[in-house]
């Protein structure tokens, strides 16, 4: 069996070095390429030396590679605006694409021109025509759509963690919707490699902050889902805070349940959504959800409670944000594009403490 062979755009920072991680114990896939500005020239391996003895590529310069012949599947590990305006000469190539980015979250122009005003200031999309065909990546409720997809939006960190956390209670229609609370706590990783004085070790070390409060752009990617999946209009209250680890989103969702609405049955709607999932487990009120179960893997973990006293169900959802809330869930999504089993490369251990 060939092997397919893979480009990975933006292969200097935290998520192109979590593809390659995944990649390397893909038995289907070939790394072909790795373009990046930093490190251009140099054995990628000078850039993350534990990598030592298992890739040998040179860096190819992010502004002078050519994608012709090189591979067949693309990954853009890279900011907002870099994968739209490069998305058609891949496709022209033949590739298929998975970006990091929000470019390909949103399948229209307006909606993309709303989510960039959450961003870094209201701006069009470089390739409008192929926004209709962008699937969103989570195989958890976009499988089908996956399989046949060119082009893919891999979801952002803190909301495919919320997300996966709303899902099936929304699909119920067991929710008031506008009385939805997210208090989600992310490490530092989710910053990126570029230094920043906020993320700083003696500015987060034994620190903890709030920041984006009600404006950050996953809560923009949030009210989206909800209104696809209930077709009403919502405003949601979301605040992430940066903790001082390096890697994980713990993501504390509080559900104001309708009047009426059986919570056990609720509940028991979370099992048959995921029980069958190979990435998302369900836990029982009670169970002990901390990071440590997640860190490493492209696992979820949603421990589910009910608040008797407000009616209310309460839904912690942990992963690691650079696995599950990044690189891991795209080679997920890769292998449903390509027809892999999906767990193929992501069968990490998790390890303790």
């Amino acid at each position: 069996m060939s092997k397919t062979k893979i480009v990975i755009y933006g292969a200097g920072g935290y998520g192109g070095v979590g593809l390659v991680e995944n990649l390397l114990q893909h038995p289907h896939v070939e790394i072909t390429a790795l373009v990046s500005r930093e490190g251009a020239g140099e054995a990628y391996t000078k850039l993350y030396p534990h990598l030592k003895g298992r890739i040998g590529l040179v860096v190819e310069h992010a502004e002078t590679f050519d994608p012709k012949g090189k591979g067949e599947f693309v990954f853009f590990s890279t900011p907002d605006g870099i994968g739209q305006s490069l998305a058609s000469t891949y496709l022209n190539l033949g590739y298929k694409i998975i970006d990091f980015s929000g470019d390909f979250r949103f399948n229209s122009p307006s909606l993309f021109k709303a989510y960039s005003s959450w961003q870094q200031g209201e701006m069009d999309h470089l390739s409008p025509d192929l926004l209709p065909e962008a699937v969103y990546g989570s195989p958890e409720w976009n499988r089908e759509a996956l399989s046949q997809a060119r082009i893919v939006g891999n979801p952002g960190c803190m909301a495919i963690s919320c997300l996966l956390a709303l899902y099936p209670a929304i699909k119920a229609d067991a929710v008031e919707l506008n009385q939805i609370v997210l208090d989600v706590k992310t490490g530092i990783s989710g910053a990126g490699k570029k230094p920043n004085a906020n993320f700083h070790f003696p500015a987060a070390d034994g620190n903890a902050f709030a920041y984006k409060v009600g404006q950050h752009q996953h809560l923009y990617e949030i009210e989206k889902h909800i209104e696809l999946w209930s077709d009403t209009k919502v405003a949601v209250n979301f605040t992430p805070h940066v903790i001082p680890l390096t890697r994980g989103i713990l993501s504390t969702c509080t559900l104001k349940l309708k009047a009426g609405i059986d919570a056990d049955a609720i509940i028991n709607s979370y099992h048959q959504q995921y029980d069958s999932e190979p990435f998302v487990d369900v836990e029982s009120q009670g169970a002990k959800i901390d990071l440590s179960q997640v860190k490493g893997t492209n696992q979820c973990r949603l421990g589910i409670y009910y608040v008797e006293r407000t009616h209310s169900l309460v839904v912690v959802s942990i992963i690691d944000n650079l696995q599950k809330g990044q690189s891991g869930n795209a080679v997920q999504v890769m292998n449903t594009m390509l027809g892999f089993p999906e767990t193929t490369g992501l069968e990490t251990t998790p390890r303790y403490p």
